[in-house]
């Protein structure tokens, strides 16, 4: 355990870390003990439900689950719903913050695919890279920290926390839908498996990478509803 990156979490009030993944894979999750597993772990029948750009791994760390702190990478959330053409709902999973100071978990103030993953490290110098005054970003791009910047929100929206190994089940905090349609069929979709149904919250704004952004950077919070599993 990193006690300089817990303490420093702490301080930046990071509460939680995000994963995307295409609803498909929810049942899986949530049926099987092991959780989320890096993909260098899966077999090849699990490979195969999984969107091709979580297999490529450009960033050379497949043993290594991708994270984003607080709130889903928009950007390259967005890439990956747009590849996927047959199965069209995506689920974002809650993440409890310790992973952020478990030994070997890494940092990239970017997409850790740049340069093949040349901005990824560890230690407590590299998460607070995470927050540094400007990160070169993709395309070309600076991004500044401004007066309005959240202290937990990384300075490029698309920083990654790279979790070694697997997201253990009991540390999924939630699942975040589109909406109370996706909901439903998530829900049907795990009762017909005898499976536990996790807490689900609707947040329109997950799925919405500009405004996402354009809110985050303001301070502002995306609504997030819990979901009553009454029905």
């Amino acid at each position: 355990m990193n006690e300089a990156i817990r303490v420093r979490t702490m301080a930046r009030s990071i509460t939680r870390l995000c994963h995307f993944t295409p609803a498909r894979n929810l049942v899986h999750i949530a049926t099987q003990e092991q959780g989320v597993l890096a993909t260098q772990h899966l077999r090849d029948d699990e490979k195969a439900v999984l969107n091709p750009t979580d297999l490529e791994r450009l960033d050379g760390f497949p043993d290594h689950v991708c994270c984003s702190i607080q709130y889903p990478n928009a950007w390259y959330f967005q890439k990956a719903r747009e590849k996927e053409r047959l199965f069209r709902d995506w689920v974002v999973l809650l993440i409890a913050a310790r992973y952020l100071w478990l030994s070997g978990t890494k940092f990239c103030p970017r997409n850790a695919a740049a340069n093949q993953g040349q901005k990824v490290r560890d230690g407590i110098e590299a998460f607070e890279a995470l927050f540094a005054p400007s990160v070169e970003g993709a395309y070309g791009k600076t991004f500044l920290r401004s007066a309005s910047h959240p202290p937990w929100l990384p300075t490029d929206d698309q920083a990654e926390v790279l979790v070694p190994d697997r997201i253990q089940r009991e540390d999924i905090l939630g699942i975040v839908v589109r909406d109370e349609s996706q909901a439903r069929r998530e829900i049907a979709r795990l009762k017909q498996l005898d499976a536990t149904v996790p807490r689900l919250l609707i947040a329109p704004l997950f799925f919405s990478a500009r405004q996402l952004s354009d809110s985050l950077r303001k301070g502002d919070l995306p609504a997030e509803r819990e979901y009553d599993l009454r029905g």
